[in-house]
């Protein structure tokens, strides 16, 4: 695994040896910021502020800042996968720009960062919590008026959310589906 685009173009990125942790492919990482930089989908990743949510390595979120955003704030349980996420963050020397929440997203009871502009949620496949813990990291202010939010979810598994969370695209890649809503409370 390695850096696909940005400053650090071509960085290898340590692994993760959890059981726990499924990596997004390079191939759908790539996908995600093709989408992203083909200037259908706002805001753009360059300054944005960035939250990726289940993290484990922290592919989608470095990405994110090699490519240009301002900031990356990342929320993980897995000991291991928090040993490799700091590890990737040291080898890449982006620790100014970088956050490391320890401890479960759906779990989050209040949010002493700024909200996100761009919101990456790649839970564990084998758990169904990704619309609970994207419901909770909005309700606690974590994500931005507009910003978009970019979930990884098996292509067998349908993505509800409440109306405030306005749908904008569906692609499929292999076993995964990728998910992107807009969140729009008022």
């Amino acid at each position: 695994m390695q850096i696909i685009g940005g400053i650090r173009r071509g960085a290898k990125l340590v692994e993760c040896k959890s059981l726990s942790v499924r990596p997004t492919s390079q191939r759908v990482r790539e996908a995600i910021f093709n989408l992203l930089a083909g200037g259908r989908f706002t805001p753009l990743v360059k300054n944005a502020t960035v939250l990726d949510l289940f993290a484990g390595t922290g592919a989608l979120g470095l990405e994110a800042i090699s490519r240009g955003a301002n900031e990356a704030y990342f929320v993980e349980r897995d000991q291991q996968a928090l040993n490799t996420l700091r590890a990737n963050i040291q080898k890449l020397d982006f620790l100014d720009t970088t956050t490391v929440i320890a401890g479960s997203v759906e779990n989050i009871t209040r949010w002493a960062y700024p909200p996100a502009d761009l919101v990456f949620c790649d839970a564990p496949y084998t758990n169904n919590i990704t619309s609970q813990a994207i419901q909770n990291i909005a309700r606690i202010g974590a994500i931005r008026q507009g910003a978009l939010v970019i979930i990884e979810m098996p292509k067998k598994d349908e993505m509800t959310l409440p109306h405030e969370f306005k749908f904008a695209d569906k692609r499929i890649y292999g076993i995964s589906s990728i998910h992107l809503f807009n969140w729009n409370p008022f």
